[in-house]
């Protein structure tokens, strides 16, 4: 018996291997890691120098949703591009455009010029840009390996990009404390030009496997139908559009924390985003994949409840090093919960639809914490981080407890 933890372990580390081994997912995978560790440092110096000009928790919760709003409308297009033209081609654009405006960022704050509005403006094109993009990113994995290698190819996506979440802010907290947010900004747009140039190697590999098959169009009342026809499926994204309402936007408001509350300054900015890094690595590499449906609702509504608790514990203590323990159960949550989710979504949708349920779970994905983090800022000036932290913990577990009674009334008998 004790052979098969072993044997699994050895099955895995193989998979590992093949994935590198290709060398196309290989030059992707590390010019992406750089491109994340750098998207994560221009937003923690741009949440920061937001801070810095407004004090303000309702600028820093409308810079979040200049962020992430323009992508619900512009992912529409990302879909019809990534059918259309190679991923790797569509994410080469992406970044060279990103990158553009890292460096308009790093400028305009060299010459003094970047004022709230700026910044308002500059996000709302990084976030039009990423939504326009993030079809292609999704399908990179699965353009790139052949179809067994998949799974092991997106793990290893997801823990360099919460690898990055970790490492990036630690990166930016340092360079901001020594008055280097300018430098930021310039770290940042190379590293778009990393994965540019990671890119354009590989810009002419094929899909791997079978021939691209240009998706049925469906509009949004045909995306809607699918997953009515699925009420767990129902029952899953609206508990990702909650999370991301009530949950998520907290760390839109990391730079507040750590000035306001945990009088930390840069560093503490740096501490509370990496902490919550930890989180979410360690989550990513200890998900079990529960493959039977009723096991993965009750994996994924606990990682929703310690998600939801773990915001109130951190919104109740006002000791620092304790806030940094409690941002790493809240990172675990984070990730296993939303990667849970994700892997239910595609498991237990119909593939000749899973495209388009997947592009409405994206939009959602996206608005809510759009949303969220306009509200949480607004409510926080308003009241207090306190406050609205244990007031959106509270609600988040109240519509946690509902979503699992619907959904687990709805799941066929076993």
């Amino acid at each position: 018996m004790r052979a098969y933890p072993l044997d699994a372990a050895r099955a895995r580390v193989a998979d590992l291997r093949s994935v590198f081994a290709v060398p196309a997912f290989r030059t992707y995978i590390f010019g992406n890691f750089a491109m994340t560790n750098g998207f994560w440092m221009q937003r923690i110096a741009v949440g920061w120098i937001t801070w810095e000009a407004t004090g303000s928790e309702a600028w820093l919760g409308l810079v979040a949703f200049a962020e992430l709003f323009p992508s619900i409308f512009t992912a529409l297009l990302g879909g019809a591009l990534a059918d259309r033209y190679p991923s790797p081609r569509v994410l080469f654009w992406g970044q060279v455009l990103s990158g553009l405006i890292a460096l308009a960022f790093c400028l305009l704050h060299l010459t003094a010029t970047l004022t709230p509005y700026l910044i308002l403006a500059l996000m709302s094109g990084m976030g039009a840009i990423s939504g326009a993009v993030i079809p292609a990113r999704l399908s990179m994995a699965s353009w790139l390996v052949p179809k067994p290698l998949l799974p092991t190819a997106l793990a290893v996506n997801s823990t360099s990009f919460n690898l990055s979440r970790f490492l990036g802010p630690a990166f930016a907290a340092g360079l901001l404390i020594a008055g280097s947010a300018a430098l930021v900004f310039l770290v940042a747009a190379m590293s778009f030009a990393a994965l540019s140039v990671a890119l354009w190697r590989i810009r002419d590999v094929p899909r791997t496997g079978e021939s691209r098959r240009t998706a049925p169009p469906a509009g949004m009342a045909t995306v809607l139908r699918d997953v009515i026809a699925t009420p767990a499926i129902i029952g899953i994204i609206l508990l990702q559009l909650a999370q991301g309402m009530l949950v998520r936007p907290a760390s839109e408001l990391f730079p507040a924390y750590a000035e306001a509350v945990f009088q930390r300054g840069e560093f503490g900015l740096g501490a509370l985003s990496g902490a919550l890094g930890v989180g979410a690595v360690i989550g990513a590499l200890a998900l079990s994949g529960a493959r039977e449906t009723r096991e993965a609702v009750r994996q994924i509504f606990t990682m929703s409840v310690v998600f939801a608790v773990s915001l109130i514990a951190f919104a109740l203590t006002g000791t620092f090093w304790l806030a940094l323990v409690i941002l790493v159960v809240h990172g675990i949550a984070m990730s296993a919960s939303n990667i849970s989710a994700l892997a239910f979504v595609q498991l237990n949708t119909a593939p000749e639809r899973l495209g388009r349920v997947l592009s409405l779970y994206t939009i959602v994905f996206r608005v809510g914490p759009a949303v969220g983090a306009f509200l949480f800022g607004i409510t926080a000036e308003a009241t207090s981080l306190m406050a609205t932290g244990i007031g959106c913990g509270i609600v988040a577990l109240a519509v946690t407890a509902a979503l699992f009674a619907f959904i687990t009334r709805n799941l066929p008998r076993t």
